[in-house]
C-alpha cells in the first residue's frame, strides 16, 4: 500500500504528521522522504544520524545503471524493527539529477512488500514527482485551519484530482486548530476530512526538530495510532 503525504507548503506538518503516522503504523512500514525541496528528518527527528545514505545517493546508483530495488536497500535507515526510513535530499539542487529517475523510483516503492508512506511535501512546483501521486493508494493533502494554509491547499486539492482523473480523489489531514470547522474545510475545499492531527506540545516538536521525546499517549501519537490503524485495515478490505 503506497500513501502520499503532501501540502501547499506554509510549514502545513506534512513532515511530523508522517513521522507520526510512521512510527504508530502497525505492520512493516517504509517511510520515504521524497520532498524536492528537501528532507528533514535527519536534521530534526533524527538530529545526529550519519548523513551516508538516502534519496540523491540511491538515484547516483540508478543512473550508474543498478536496479532501482537493488540500489535502494542500502540507502535505508532502520528507525525500529518493521520501520525503515529512506532520507530526502540534502538540499534542493539535488532534486533536478531525480527528475528523470521519478519513474523508477514510483514503481520500485509501488512493488515493496512494506506498506509505504511518502511524504512529498509541497507540491504543484514544476519538480513535484507526478509519479508517485499517480501511483499512491491513497494521497492527503496536509493543511491546517487557517485561511493561509486553505488558500494555498484550495489550488493542491484540484489538480491532484485532475491529475489523478479516475482514482480516488484526494483527502485531507488537518493540523492543529484553527478558526474554520472540519465541516467546513471540507465543503469549502471540496475533499474529505480524513484524520485531524492535534497540536501537541511534547511529541511534535520531538518529530519537527528533535526537542525532547515523543511520547506515545499525547493527543498527537493517539491519533496518529488511529489514523494508521484504520488505514491499514480499509487497506486490507480494498
Amino acid at each position: 500500500m503506497l500513501t502520499v503525504m503532501c501540502s501547499g507548503g506554509h510549514a502545513a506538518g506534512t513532515t511530523t504528521s508522517a513521522l507520526a503516522v510512521f512510527l504508530e503504523w502497525p505492520r512493516p512500514v517504509l517511510l520515504a522522504e521524497a520532498d524536492p525541496g528537501g528532507g528533514t528528518i535527519l536534521s530534526g527527528y533524527l538530529a545526529g544520524t550519519p548523513r551516508d545514505r538516502g534519496l540523491a545517493e540511491w538515484g547516483v546508483k540508478i543512473r550508474r545503471g543498478v536496479a532501482a530495488a537493488e540500489a535502494m536497500r542500502d540507502q535505508l535507515y532502520a528507525v525500529q524493527e518493521g520501520k525503515l526510513l529512506l532520507p530526502g535530499l540534502a538540499e534542493p539542487k539535488q532534486a533536478e539529477a531525480l527528475h528523470p529517475l521519478w519513474t523508477d523510483i514510483a514503481s520500485c516503492l509501488t512493488a515493496l512488500d512494506e506498506d509505504v508512506i511518502v511524504d512529498l511535501g509541497q507540491v504543484g512546483r514544476p519538480d513535484t514527482p507526478n509519479d508517485l501521486l499517480l501511483r499512491a493508494d491513497r494521497v492527503f493533502v496536509v493543511t491546517r485551519p487557517t485561511l493561509v494554509h486553505l488558500h494555498a491547499t484550495t489550488s493542491v486539492v484540484r489538480d491532484v484530482k485532475a491529475l489523478r482523473g479516475h482514482l480516488p480523489e484526494p483527502e485531507l489531514i488537518v493540523v492543529g486548530d484553527g478558526p474554520y470547522h472540519h465541516k467546513e474545510i471540507a465543503k469549502t475545499l471540496g475533499a474529505e476530512v480524513a484524520a485531524w492531527m492535534p497540536a501537541d506540545k511534547w511529541s511534535a516538536p520531538a518529530l519537527a526538530y528533535g526537542v525532547g521525546q515523543v511520547r506515545p499517549k499525547s493527543p498527537l501519537m493517539c491519533n496518529a495510532r488511529a489514523f494508521a490503524a484504520a488505514l491499514v485495515n480499509q487497506g486490507v478490505m480494498v
